[in-house]
């Protein structure tokens, strides 16, 4: 008779709505090769506020305990009870896919090989939260998913694999997401045999290329009319589809700008001061520190669309 081979054992950690993380835990139940010994997710009736509005929402715990899989709820993955029940599970190996608890050196001690991350973005660059909303608000031309050891730094330690991704740099976060969440997919499909026969590879990061982005703060997600162009756009395309940026104008109302263009060419006469909003034939403009802009979906008051300056058909406005 062949060899018999005890199952690599893994628990895997993410967020309990993770439509990052689902097809991972489906590509680890799927896997012979791999024993799941735990799933690690939010407390209930705690969400991950990336996926809080999908049309078409999953849940983890759900299709773990479907497939006899212990899960872990845990609002505090630290806590030495936490520690206890995944120690009795002896894994091999926790994976980490959209959990956003940070390991202590106690709990990272505990799988026998060590500790991955899915990191959806070109580590050194864009470690930490969001990075999605910061490459589309910066217009970033090269994105990237990592796979990373896990050490007591955030998104610091070793790599074993990654995937460059070429970028526009005018994407949504939105776009930005499905491109990185497919290729962090095949990552995984790359990566899982590498941790099975354990012939990883792991490449220390040069952190002096390190660039690290908490969560995005209310004045992240907003810029001013009165700003140039590009500056308006990447703040509106960062936060697409929710919540929207809000943009303040010249005349201190604000408005929620789910999706915005610019008109090329700029129009040629009656440029009034940046920062108005106007409205002509029926659709919403804006008058930038360098242009215009025309706003596709907004959420705004009627009392604000009072406010709006009136042009005239005089007005040369093309591209519109």
């Amino acid at each position: 008779m062949g060899e018999v081979t005890e199952p690599t054992k893994v628990v895997l950690f993410s967020a309990v709505n993770s439509k990052f993380g689902a097809p991972v835990l489906h590509r680890l139940l799927a896997d012979p090769r791999i024993s799941v010994e735990a799933l690690v997710t939010n407390p209930r009736g705690e969400l991950c506020d990336y996926y809080i509005h999908d049309p078409q929402p999953v849940d983890l715990a759900e299709t773990a305990r479907a497939a006899g899989v212990c899960v872990l709820r845990p609002p505090k993955v630290n806590r030495d009870t936490v520690r206890l029940q995944l120690q009795q599970r002896q894994p091999d190996y926790f994976i980490i896919a959209n959990y956003q608890q940070i390991f202590g050196e106690d709990l990272l001690n505990i799988p026998a090989v060590g500790t991955v991350n899915f990191h959806p973005s070109p580590l050194p660059r864009y470690a930490g939260l969001a990075p999605f909303f910061w490459m589309a608000k910066n217009g970033e031309r090269e994105g990237g998913v990592t796979a990373v050891w896990t050490t007591a730094g955030i998104d610091a330690g070793p790599v074993l694999a990654q995937r460059r991704l070429p970028l526009l740099g005018t994407e949504t976060a939105e776009q930005i997401i499905q491109s990185h969440f497919e290729a962090s997919w095949q990552l995984v499909d790359e990566v899982l045999p590498t941790l099975i026969d354990r012939s990883f590879h792991l490449t220390d990061q040069d952190l002096r290329e390190r660039s690290y982005y908490g969560h995005p703060r209310p004045q992240d997600q907003h810029a001013y009319l009165a700003a140039p162009t590009r500056e308006v756009l990447r703040t509106i395309r960062a936060c697409y589809p929710d919540p929207g940026a809000t943009i303040s104008t010249g005349d201190g109302n604000t408005l929620r700008v789910l999706e915005a263009v610019a008109i090329h060419p700029a129009p040629a006469s009656r440029w009034p001061q940046p920062g108005t909003l106007l409205e002509y034939d029926g659709q919403y403009l804006g008058r930038t520190a360098d242009g215009w802009i025309r706003f596709i979906k907004m959420i705004v008051s009627d009392a604000v669309l009072a406010t709006c300056h009136q042009l005239g058909e005089d007005l040369a406005l093309t591209g519109i």
